[in-house]
């Protein structure tokens, strides 16, 4: 589970993400990055009802949080993300999720091998 710091809960935070934030592809998911005021960065997590039923779809918000979690530290702050699951994510394995997390990352250039 994200810490409640690292979450990004509000409507208009997502909305805003997503109108003006800028886009980073890989296989299993999009990612959608914008810089903001906050002093940590904000994560939120968006899987479609393409993914498939309510029990698929929480295990692909599971396994992309467990994926993201050690990155968390390597991430630059100020940083609202949006990880946005593709309809075959869960064909992927756990370690091509956690790779192409990080290929969108420094795809980005928001994150550093230095931890903060």
């Amino acid at each position: 589970m994200l810490k409640r710091e690292y979450r990004l809960k509000k409507k208009y935070m997502f909305a805003y993400c997503y109108k003006v934030g800028k886009v980073a592809h890989a296989k299993s998911c999009l990612m959608y990055y914008t810089p903001s005021k906050n002093k940590n960065v904000k994560i939120g997590i968006s899987v479609s009802k393409k993914v498939g039923g309510a029990v698929s779809r929480n295990r692909a918000r599971r396994v992309i949080r467990e994926a993201i979690t050690p990155f968390l530290g390597f991430i630059n702050k100020n940083h609202n993300i949006i990880i946005v699951a593709r309809e075959n994510i869960l064909s992927f394995s756990f370690n091509d999720i956690q790779k192409d997390i990080e290929y969108m990352l420094k795809k980005a250039g928001i994150y550093s091998e230095t931890n903060f």
